[in-house]
């Protein structure tokens, strides 16, 4: 597993290519969190050795629950407080380990849905021990309940921690959160959080098991979707074959991946759409075109 962090001095997008404003941002992006809470966590976990990538583990440190009585009502659910417990630890692994942001080009996410690529003989692996991945704006479409509305993906918190079996055998949990309905005329936005066992092998599996019972993994659910080219994630197995795909993609193809710098604070945003990210982040291009997602020598 790389150490390396995107660099602050990353080549600057070309116009339209910025990456979106997080949902780690619109979180925690002005509350303090990297400069007292964060630190104030990671504190405490080295005090009392704990491991702060197990979400377990994560849960019983106390300024993480200092930091969530802060901010969610007393009378929320309990829905509501893992909900918001599960955003914090993929918040603060995601700024332990580098912010490593990853921005998917359309090209890029339809040939991994589309080819559907193979991964035998590949293992799954993370760039960092914690990423964000973004998809294209308004692509792929997903609900958090049977009955709730579907709503654009935006992108995957996604978080893997080393834990042991009773044998004493090691082994990893990836941890996912989905975050969905991010828009510019809405204060926050829904998510969906999942997790399961990575052994050896899994990529594979996660890749060539259907996703669904029916249709075909990705196809398109919303009226009028397919003239438009959309997917829909409807369990998560298409969500961990997504994944798994994007990740090996990232792992495969080095020269297709380019660090970008943040946007600078002057840059114009687009009206009515998400203001652009202020972290530095790696585009991912589809092979044969350059890391711009431009054709070479263009």
């Amino acid at each position: 597993m790389s150490d390396a962090t995107p660099s602050e001095e990353g080549r600057a997008a070309r116009p339209g290519q910025e990456a979106r404003m997080t949902p780690y941002e619109l979180a925690f992006g002005e509350a303090g969190y990297e400069m007292t809470t964060f630190p104030a966590i990671l504190a405490e976990a080295e005090e009392q050795g704990v491991d702060p990538s197990d979400s377990d583990r994560f849960s019983f440190l106390t300024v993480g629950a200092e930091a969530i009585r802060d901010v969610v009502p007393t009378d929320a659910s309990p829905d509501a407080l893992e909900h918001y417990r599960t955003l914090l630890y993929q918040a603060f692994n995601f700024w332990r380990f580098g912010r490593r942001f990853y921005v998917l080009e359309p090209p890029v996410v339809r040939y991994l849905v589309e080819a559907a690529p193979e991964l035998a003989g590949w293992e799954l692996t993370l760039p960092q021990r914690s990423v964000y991945v973004q998809l294209p704006a308004n692509l792929f479409w997903a609900s958090v309940d049977p009955q709730a509305a579907p709503e654009p993906v935006d992108g995957f918190f996604v978080s893997c921690s080393e834990q042991r079996d009773p044998r004493g055998e090691p082994y990893e949990i990836l941890d996912v959160l989905m975050v969905l309905g991010i828009r510019r005329d809405r204060a926050g936005f829904s998510m969906a959080s999942f997790s399961s066992e990575v052994g050896k092998g899994i990529a594979a599996v996660w890749a060539e098991t259907p996703g669904r019972d029916v249709g075909r993994d990705f196809e398109n659910v919303l009226p009028g979707g397919e003239i438009s080219g959309l997917y829909s994630i409807l369990t998560v197995s298409e969500a961990l074959k997504l994944i798994a795909r994007a990740l090996w993609y990232v792992d495969r193809h080095p020269g297709q991946v380019v660090a970008h710098a943040a946007a600078e604070r002057r840059a114009h945003d687009r009206p009515g759409a998400l203001p652009f990210s202020r972290l530095p982040y790696h585009r991912v291009a589809l092979d044969g075109e350059d890391g711009d997602g431009a054709a070479p020598g263009a």
